[in-house]
């Protein structure tokens, strides 16, 4: 049987899902569901705990609510289906140095995209899932594919 797919997941797609973005959270539920069933798996970096903070109704509001905290801390528990990976000083450098690879291009990249796109190069990833149109670009400069995530183009056994 072959290992199951290794998808990458930017922060963008945790909060999509947090805030039930309509025709984003079909898909991403079941992709959830496929690395519940170890069908695939789903990693991220640990600075998406950071970057997912809050919902968007929270700050809307400006007003803190419990159920959204707890929605947002069980992405990141042990039992979690998604695969937290330590930032290191190596993912650091490749980081940096990814930053510097889009200044000939014309292109600027954030220091926490360039992370994720960072980590995801290190684990060797099949694709990394984002809805960030801007970091799709950067697929030219790495070994896999940047996309939207959608249950149907990913590989479940």
């Amino acid at each position: 049987m072959p290992s199951p797919q290794r998808i990458y997941w930017d922060s963008c797609v945790f909060l999509s899902y947090v805030n039930e973005d309509e025709g984003r959270v079909g898909d991403i539920s079941s992709l959830l569901e496929g690395a519940r069933k170890q069908e695939i798996e789903l990693v991220t970096s640990t600075v998406s705990i950071v970057e997912v903070a809050f919902g968007a109704a929270e700050r809307k509001q400006s007003a803190l609510s419990e159920e959204m905290e707890a929605k947002i801390n069980k992405l990141w528990e042990a039992a979690s289906p998604v695969t937290m990976v330590e930032f290191h000083v190596l993912i650091a450098e490749a980081a940096k140095r990814m930053m510097r690879s889009g200044i000939p291009e014309g292109w600027s990249l954030k220091p926490m995209d360039a992370v994720h796109l960072a980590t995801a190069q290190r684990l060797g990833v099949d694709e990394l899932h984002t809805y960030d149109d801007p970091l799709k670009k950067w697929a030219t400069k790495v070994s896999y594919p940047i996309i939207e995530p959608s249950h149907a183009s990913t590989r479940l056994l």
